[in-house]
């Protein structure tokens, strides 16, 4: 009797001790998965013992995912944001969000034989200037950039459809825009993000003196939005659109010139009718509806040229609405731009739940990259970000002694230098000190 009860005793604690252990497992993200695909389709939640898929880490914390697994296609990859995995034998890649990305935070040393980096970055590298440069970009295998050139382009990312872009929800005829230049100045400029590298500011400053222009942001600003509708956060407010399609014409001037580059600056007034004056990417052409779609500030010679120019166009209705085809052409023929319209046919991301996110999407493309064991194949260029030294808009030429060339390019261009060296040496993580004693032999003018 007292054998069998030890017996049993000796069985509870092994049970006590299990479960211990399971929930320990499950507590630190090692032990529950889900299970969920990308597209149609009803997710489960299932229970795993091992890992017996590729592990792909999120080494900079961006989508909250602490383990899951995810179906992409015939192929299953582990996601998580737990570091804990940066040695385990499973994991096959690591995954780096540019805006939150930390050069003093790296997972090294890198073992680039066997785990490749992934970089995830729709923004311009303003606020991380050392993605400017290929010493530094050409550690990722794979990235998801504005460029075409990177494996999953987010060039389009501010335009939602075709639908939106040939729309006229917001449309207001050319009438009305004319009837309203009692009220409102003929052109519209909407920024707060001021002091940014391409000198956006100081064109439009200069601009103002030669043309009207209603400036609704913190940057230049003279005129007020209405109080419910006066934060920035409201900018995608049906009530913010229909103000801005009064315009016969809006500002779309970038933060930086990239090239494709192009932000809902340029998508904004494209898909509410008013016609875009932009300064951005050089490559913009490309992506216009229309050759004409947009008058492009780079095309005149000063800003008070510019003034003159829309002067004209404001005055000729016939020639202001051949700016206007994708609003007012044959329904059938708005849009004469072939390798536009194949880029919107083509993506498979977008911003309803059914296609999934860009970031689900790049998540199943390194997935699959890793599964096809296809990671050193692939190396990341300045092609996939293509930004040259800012130059200033009133002269189309880069000044050295510019805040945004001097301080900002060149020091991630010496950051990038820096941190390639100690990688390829194969060094382990280095303290601030060892950084800076290394960068100032490598750029003594850095500071």
């Amino acid at each position: 009797m007292k054998q069998r009860t030890c017996m049993l005793s000796l069985g509870i604690v092994v049970v006590l001790l299990t479960l211990v252990q399971i929930y320990s497992l499950y507590a630190n993200g090692y032990w529950r998965r889900e299970y969920h695909t990308i597209g149609p389709g009803d997710g489960f939640n299932y229970f795993v013992t091992d890992i017996s898929v590729p592990t792909i880490l999120w080494w900079t914390p961006f989508t909250g995912n602490k383990g899951s697994i995810k179906k992409c296609g015939p192929f299953e990859c582990h996601f998580t944001e737990n570091r804990k995995f940066q040695h385990h034998p499973s994991t096959k890649a690591i995954m780096f969000y540019g805006s939150n990305l930390n050069y003093m935070d790296l997972p090294l040393p890198r073992n680039g034989l066997n785990v490749s980096w992934a970089l995830l970055h729709e923004e311009s590298p303003k606020n991380r200037p050392i993605l400017l440069h290929g010493k530094f970009l050409s550690l990722f295998n794979y990235s998801s950039t504005f460029s075409r050139k990177s494996h999953l382009p987010l060039t389009l990312q501010f335009l939602g459809s075709f639908k939106d872009l040939v729309g006229t929800t917001y449309f207001m005829a050319t009438d009305l825009k004319d009837k309203l230049l009692s009220e409102l100045a003929p052109v519209v400029y909407v920024h707060s993000d001021c002091g940014t590298p391409s000198r956006r500011d100081e064109y439009v400053q200069e601009l103002m003196k030669h043309i009207k222009v209603d400036s609704y942001g913190a940057c230049l600003n003279n005129k007020k939005l209405p109080r419910e509708i006066s934060s920035m956060t409201n900018m995608d407010d049906e009530r913010f659109f229909k103000i801005v399609a009064q315009y016969k014409f809006t500002l779309a001037f970038e933060n930086a010139f990239c090239e494709d580059y192009i932000t809902e600056k340029l998508w904004r007034p494209l898909t509410l009718g008013s016609v875009p004056i932009y300064m951005g990417s050089p490559s913009v052409r490309d992506w216009l509806p229309n050759r004409n779609s947009a008058i492009l500030a780079s095309d005149f010679e000063s800003p008070e040229d510019l003034a003159k120019y829309l002067t004209k166009v404001g005055r000729d209705k016939g020639k202001y609405e051949s700016f206007l085809r994708h609003k007012l052409g044959p329904t059938d023929g708005r849009v004469s731009n072939g390798f536009l319209k194949e880029a919107l046919a083509s993506r498979k991301w977008g911003i309803d739940p059914v296609r999934g996110s860009f970031v689900d999407h790049f998540e199943c493309y390194v997935c699959r990259s890793v599964h096809d064991h296809v990671s050193q194949k692939s190396v990341v260029s300045e092609g996939h970000y293509k930004c040259p030294p800012p130059v200033n808009p009133l002269t189309g030429r880069a000044d050295e002694d510019d805040w945004w060339y001097d301080v900002i390019w060149y020091r991630g261009k010496c950051e990038a230098t820096t941190v390639r060296k100690f990688v390829d040496e194969g060094k382990t993580p280095y303290t601030p000190g060892e950084f800076r004693r290394e960068m100032t032999r490598i750029c003594p003018d850095w500071w």
